[in-house]
């Protein structure tokens, strides 16, 4: 579980290194993440140590919204002045994001299809 944990981390400090110094507008452990997933695809699937501690974290994930939920209700001033901006991301970017997730996904999926079906031919 401790190999699983230091890989999320390893790639974490790898994602925020690479943003800090090519000064990108996305943050570092997107990046990271990104990161991740290109070396998942080409190892072909995560440790049962990086599953093991990636189902921890999304376990205990509704813990880490907490302060920023009680952070809101300390905000109003600024909610009531960015109210058109937030509901634009929330009802216009949310979807959006959605649904180019779910058509990355499918076209993952087929690709992994294609892939095995290639190598069952061979």
């Amino acid at each position: 579980m401790l190999s699983g944990f230091v890989t999320l981390l390893l790639f974490t400090v790898i994602g925020e290194a690479i943003s800090t110094l090519f000064n990108l507008p996305v943050p570092g452990a997107v990046t990271g993440l990104i990161l991740l997933l290109i070396w998942l695809q080409i190892k072909g699937g995560a440790s049962d140590n990086l599953q093991q501690v990636s189902q921890f974290c999304i376990h205990y994930m509704a813990v880490l919204f907490i302060p920023s939920a009680v952070a809101v209700f300390f905000m109003t001033d600024l909610l009531s002045r960015q109210w058109l901006p937030l509901m634009l991301a929330t009802f216009v970017a949310t979807p959006v994001g959605i649904v180019i997730s779910g058509h990355f996904m499918q076209y993952l999926l087929r690709h992994r299809e294609t892939s095995r079906s290639r190598e069952q031919q061979s």
